[in-house]
């Protein structure tokens, strides 16, 4: 899995988590002993840029697939409010952090939906095409 499947943005879309979705659920738990999990970027900064990496099998094949992300996804706003200095979670920042979990979430399920679907090419209709009149035709 080199390329991620996709990008969910967070923290006003000034950081990120690449989403890699394995294509076989079954060799992933074997390789990994479970169906999903996040790590930190090797490198990052505080307040900008890749945050961290998330790993799933196909969501589409597993019974606890909104649970594996939720859990997940969590991982990754734990891991976000301990690299902030300073910040605890407390009454004054509680709902900024469940505003941004939700928001995660729903992010990440949209952008796998999109990617799930099937490519279909569009076909356009045969149509006659008739060549313009330019001063060369005329």
């Amino acid at each position: 899995m080199s390329k991620p499947a996709f990008r969910v943005f967070f923290n006003e879309n000034k950081q990120w988590v690449n989403i890699y979705v394995a294509k076989d659920p079954i060799s992933f738990k074997r390789k990994n002993q479970c169906h999903a999990y996040y790590i930190a970027a090797e490198t990052r900064k505080q307040r900008q840029g890749l945050f961290g990496y998330i790993y799933l099998s196909e969501l589409n094949f597993s019974p606890m697939a909104h649970e594996l992300v939720a859990h997940e996804v969590q991982h990754l706003i734990f891991d976000w409010v301990l690299t902030r200095k300073g910040m605890y979670i407390n009454e004054k920042n509680e709902e900024r952090i469940a505003t941004m979990t939700g928001e995660i979430a729903r992010r990440l399920w949209r952008k796998y939906e999109r990617w799930s679907k099937p490519r279909v090419k569009r076909i356009t209709p045969n149509r006659r095409h008739t060549p313009r009149k330019t001063r060369k035709t005329i």
